[in-house]
């Protein structure tokens, strides 16, 4: 797949996700449904710190989103261990938006670059790309159905 091609569905894919998000009433995007344990609000700032924590450093470039949302949104962490206000679902959102245009600038040129350790079995920075764009969907998923679930109460 060529390159261009790639960044394009990122793009897509991200327009989706921003336009659905706020489709979210901000008083359901901290609500934790049942059989879940995290909220949207949680979901919406694990997609952004996931392709942050990794893009950036693999083309050696700093980290684009501040070392506190490092902290509030890894995977296995949960809104009931946060010691410090999250950024609002409107920040979040805001920064989803902007964040294509921060990777296709620093990484545009370095997808078939080798990361120097393999990342999941992956082993170019297309490679990573194109795994962060289904854990976006697959977080996305989640969150369609979180939200069927708190509006249905």
């Amino acid at each position: 797949m060529r390159e261009e091609q790639l960044f394009e569905q990122m793009k897509l894919w991200r327009n989706w996700t921003v336009e659905f998000l706020r489709t979210i009433p901000e008083e359901l995007s901290d609500q934790i449904p049942q059989g879940h344990s995290n909220s949207i609000h949680w979901n919406a700032g694990h997609i952004l710190v996931g392709w942050d924590n990794t893009m950036f450093p693999a083309v050696n470039k700093e980290r684009q989103m501040p070392p506190s949302y490092h902290l509030l949104f890894p995977s296995g962490s949960k809104p009931e261990d946060w010691i410090e206000q999250p950024p609002t679902m409107s920040e979040i959102i805001k920064q989803l938006e902007e964040q294509p245009s921060f990777i296709v600038e620093a990484c545009k040129g370095h997808l078939d670059d080798p990361l120097r350790e393999p990342f999941l079995g992956m082993r170019t920075l297309g490679d990573m790309v194109v795994f962060h764009m289904n854990h976006e969907s697959l977080h996305m998923g989640i969150v369609k159905s979180m939200k069927q679930l708190l509006v249905s109460r």
